[in-house]
């Protein structure tokens, strides 16, 4: 009858040791090549919001193009430029006017799951965070400094969206040069609908350079 030979305890170690080197060696690897989601959660909703604020911008039936009306007198209220437009219209049996008028527009076109119609906040299906406070009567009427980004632009012709790609989870931090984990980023949007992330969220500006726009300052 033949014996059957089995493993001896050192043969046994030894294999043990070489298996917890092959992983402590893949390992690393493998987390380094395996996707950001916060990453990639930045780049959906920038071309999310990219999306919206061209298609508002675009359509004559949210904001009608009113710069025939423009005159050399940068206070003249029947001259409107874009998102300055705060008169009422109608869009799927809903009307829209005011101050929230780009809000509640930009909010209509996008999954909503909840919202704080209150602070301007609401959550997407997919997680993410939009605060669109910083768009609260951000617009202003007339021709100034709608058209370029820049430091002395006046903060009243400039609407920002802060958006939480994670919702509420941690890290709750902005995507600045300096941060090593971050889910926070701010755009910065024009009455004329040209947008841009915040210059100060540099590392989110890296995580979209697919999409040029936002590189233009025109």
């Amino acid at each position: 009858m033949k014996k059957l030979k089995g493993f001896t305890m050192t043969e046994l170690m030894v294999a043990l040791a070489v298996v917890g080197i092959l992983i402590a060696i893949v390992t690393p690897a493998i987390f380094k090549n395996r996707p950001n989601k916060n990453k990639m959660m930045v780049k959906k909703s920038f071309y999310v919001a990219e999306q919206i604020v061209s298609t508002l911008i675009n359509d004559g039936n949210f904001y009608p193009d009113k710069r025939d009306n423009c005159t050399d007198d940068k206070a003249d209220t029947t001259c409107y430029w874009g998102f300055d437009d705060t008169e009422e219209i109608t869009y799927e049996g809903e009307k829209y006017s005011g101050n929230d008028k780009f809000y509640k527009l930009f909010k209509n076109m996008i999954n909503v799951k909840t919202e704080d119609d209150t602070t301007h906040v609401f959550y997407t299906s997919d997680g993410v965070k939009w605060d669109l406070s910083g768009t609260i009567g951000k617009w202003t009427s007339g021709k100034d400094s709608v058209g370029k980004f820049s430091d002395s632009s006046p903060a009243a012709g400039k609407g920002t969206i802060l958006i939480d790609v994670n919702g509420d989870e941690a890290p709750n931090t902005r995507c600045t040069e300096s941060s090593t984990d971050c889910d926070q980023y701010q755009i910065e949007v024009l009455a004329n609908g040209k947008m841009q992330i915040d210059p100060s969220d540099k590392k989110a500006i890296e995580y979209v350079t697919i999409n040029t726009s936002i590189k233009d300052n025109l």
